[in-house]
């Protein structure tokens, strides 16, 4: 397999609207014979709880992707690190065999104008300490695993750099790959050197973002600013009109990766998704063709993973939000927490029970 393979081992942010660690069960038990952490999805918040959580599990989801929000953990620059939002959502995952993808985005408020500015210049030794500090915690060695040892241990070794870096709604002032070049090492410093089993995930890129730098133009400047080695996975949000446009994109970016030397480099879908309802878009389809749309894109990514060295899917997401606007629609589960064909046919598909 051309793939690095699943590392043993969101996104909505905290503060905006947007849009795997190891040791589960990663046997070919689906009927794709994909393995169960192929299959994920990503949570807005608040995040799952133990209920939420335990059927997913049921449903043999094998990864979840959530947003490791830098603020949500440190109040102040002086502050001390408090994990209570993560360590119940760390630890319900493990119970029930998920895997967590940390996606870290987001600047806190005491640090940047907001949290699409990237934590550069004066404050990017403060947020590698934190990414340090998050991969001694929840890492392979992690003290959240020596202080719950009843818990399975499934600790966080998928680490992605925030979120869809090449577009304006999530990078500001202006998306700029040298930029995210400077954050990206430092990140991937400090998380390797906190966990040398550490897999580090390029935030997912769109492929056509309104304003911002196209995804074939940012990872060619990525890679000819001497990215390569920086990271363990790129990673795509390939929204489109089909599952057969999505995985076309995915094939564009496999492409550019392998044109530059990187066809050992894995590649994820961290987000890909088409609402069953709200104001009409390109992407608004209704709950039965959501679920057809589902059952295809996941065929499809199954069907070529080894071709494209594709590691996993990530839907998103786990549960509508409130809003008229499309991605608050694109959930497997209503707002009441019903399910939608969406979850069954995700069910259908990795062998697990609805």
């Amino acid at each position: 397999m051309r793939a690095r393979g699943l590392a043993l081992g969101l996104l909505l942010a905290v503060a905006i609207l947007p849009g795997c660690g190891g040791g589960g069960d990663d046997s070919d038990g689906a009927p794709s014979g994909a393995p169960r952490g192929f299959y994920g999805v990503i949570s807005a918040e608040p995040l799952p709880g133990s209920a939420e959580l335990a059927r997913l599990g049921r449903g043999e989801v094998g990864t979840l992707r959530v947003n490791l929000a830098w603020g949500a953990v440190q109040s102040g620059p002086d502050a001390d690190y408090n994990w209570s939002h993560y360590d119940p959502v760390v630890g319900q995952a493990a119970r029930n065999g998920i895997r967590v993808l940390a996606t870290v985005y987001s600047s806190p408020a005491w640090a940047e104008p907001s949290p699409e500015y990237p934590p550069l210049g004066p404050r990017l030794p403060q947020f590698e300490a934190f990414a340090r500090a998050a991969a001694q915690r929840y890492g392979s060695d992690g003290t959240f695993w020596k202080d719950n040892p009843d818990l399975p241990k499934v600790p966080i070794v998928d680490w992605q750099l925030w979120n869809e870096p090449n577009s304006l709604l999530f990078w500001k002032p202006t998306p700029d790959a040298s930029a995210y070049l400077e954050l990206l090492r430092g990140f991937g410093s400090a998380v390797r050197g906190a966990d040398r089993g550490a897999q580090i995930l390029l935030g997912g890129l769109f492929p056509t973002p309104t304003g911002g730098v196209p995804m074939d133009s940012f990872i060619s400047d990525l890679y000819r600013g001497g990215g390569k080695g920086l990271f363990d996975a790129a990673s795509l949000h390939p929204y489109a009109a089909t599952p057969q446009k999505a995985i076309a994109f995915t094939e564009d970016l496999r492409r550019i990766m392998d044109h530059f030397g990187d066809a050992d480099t894995g590649l994820w879908i961290t987000e890909v998704a088409w609402a069953s309802g709200g104001q009409s878009s390109g992407l608004t389809v209704g709950p039965a063709r959501q679920a057809d749309y589902l059952t295809q894109t996941f065929k499809l990514a199954a069907a070529d993973r080894e071709r494209l060295g594709l590691d996993g899917v990530v839907w998103y997401s786990l549960n509508d939000t409130p809003g008229p606007l499309w991605p608050g629609h694109c959930g497997l589960f209503n707002l009441d927490g019903t399910a939608k064909p969406s979850w069954n046919a995700l069910v259908k598909l990795t062998g697990g029970a609805a």
